[in-house]
């Protein structure tokens, strides 16, 4: 009970307060500038399958890292696109202890055990609020596609990039004055997205790192995703997924009638 507690927790940390994540770094600079036109085929080359892809779901053995400690747990990883992101802790990988739900508007926290929820919106989320991260970068990252700052497909918006050849990479980043500035980068000989990053001029950063690809039908999906927040907080979440697929479900949310609903510090001071 006390391991089951402390995911909520960190989880909790993670995903609503991402406290003191704050970073220097900028992106880095490129061997050679490239036309931007070129982004047009290496962009071509992630994202169809990403829109293809409609819906994953998966087991996920996942591993959080917060300032140094390191904890393990088995859960469920499900995205619709369009309508939502739901993360669930299944600590003997049959009953959902704990479940965080991305939703279009808000990000919701549930705790199975005491029957009780806190709900954000992104704009109140520090990091997330802040950075102007909305629902659909979130749905990207965890689709593995490239985006622009609010949220669109990057093809949509191709004259908003820049490209440079990096070694077998091309590195792709957002131009504009945007609170958050990301940059991609992409194998050249796949044309899959191997990374993402995202700073901004207050120093709130995110990274993603995907490996592992596999076939789900068609459509290559990396079995590892790796999420990391550094600054004056070390914060990493890692997923390994297996028994992806891509099969048709309904997202549907979590019956909550009958839990009772907490601020966000007394949902803290539930589960510390």
């Amino acid at each position: 009970m006390r391991n089951i507690k402390d995911c909520l927790f960190a989880l909790l940390a993670l995903t609503v307060l991402l406290a003191g994540c704050k970073s220097k770094r900028a992106l880095q600079g490129g061997d050679g500038k490239v036309d931007d036109s070129i982004a047009i085929a290496h962009l071509a080359a992630i994202t169809p399958d990403t829109i293809a892809l409609q819906h994953l779901s998966g087991n996920a053995n996942i591993r959080l890292s917060l300032n140094g400690s390191d904890i393990s747990f088995k859960g469920k990883l499900r995205v619709k696109r369009g309508e939502g992101v739901q993360i669930s802790i299944t600590p003997l990988g049959l009953m959902e202890a704990a479940c965080i739900d991305f939703m279009p508007q808000d990000i919701r926290f549930i705790n199975k055990l005491s029957k009780t929820y806190t709900e954000v919106p992104y704009n109140e989320a520090k990091v997330i609020g802040l950075s102007g991260i909305n629902y659909r970068v979130l749905e990207a990252i965890f689709l593995d596609y490239a985006f622009l700052p609010d949220g669109r497909l990057a093809c949509q918006g191709v004259d908003e990039l820049a490209v440079e050849e990096k070694g077998d990479n091309y590195h792709i980043t957002t131009k504009g004055n945007t609170a958050m500035q990301y940059g991609f980068i992409v194998d050249k000989e796949s044309g899959m997205l191997v990374s993402c990053s995202g700073h901004s001029s207050t120093g709130e950063s995110i990274r993603c790192d995907y490996s592992h690809f596999a076939g789900i039908d068609s459509t290559q999906f990396p079995n590892n995703i790796s999420i990391s927040f550094n600054g004056d907080a070390a914060i990493r979440l890692d997923f390994e997924l297996n028994k992806t697929s891509n099969k048709a479900f309904n997202l549907t949310t979590r019956n909550i009638d009958k839990y009772s609903k907490q601020s966000i510090g007394d949902f803290i001071k539930s589960i510390k």
